[in-house]
């Protein structure tokens, strides 16, 4: 699947409220019944972004090319300090099982 930031063409910091709006003007431009498999990419791109799990797994964990222990380490470090995930999705994930 492509990068879902890309799919709809926001940033990496984008908010909640920005990312569904950039969905819906997506949709208002290719809605199902004219451009169906542009739909479906836009549709999947905002299925994994909306939801606050998802996207914090895509912003922490996604893997680099270098797979040396220190520059993942270093990765990750800098993902886990820009990461932009609501403080209640924290606390649920954290009283997660």
């Amino acid at each position: 699947m492509a990068d879902p930031y890309e799919v709809l063409a926001v940033s990496a910091r984008a908010s909640e409220a920005e990312i569904r709006e950039r969905y819906l003007q997506l949709v208002r431009e290719f809605p199902p019944d004219r451009a169906p498999e542009r739909f479906a990419e836009i549709r999947a791109a905002f299925d994994e972004l909306r939801d606050p799990k998802r996207r914090l797994a895509k912003q922490v964990f996604s893997l680099a090319a270098d797979d040396s222990l220190e520059s993942l380490a270093a990765d990750l470090r800098s993902r886990l300090l820009s990461a932009r995930v609501p403080s209640d999705a924290l606390l649920a994930l954290a009283d997660s099982p």
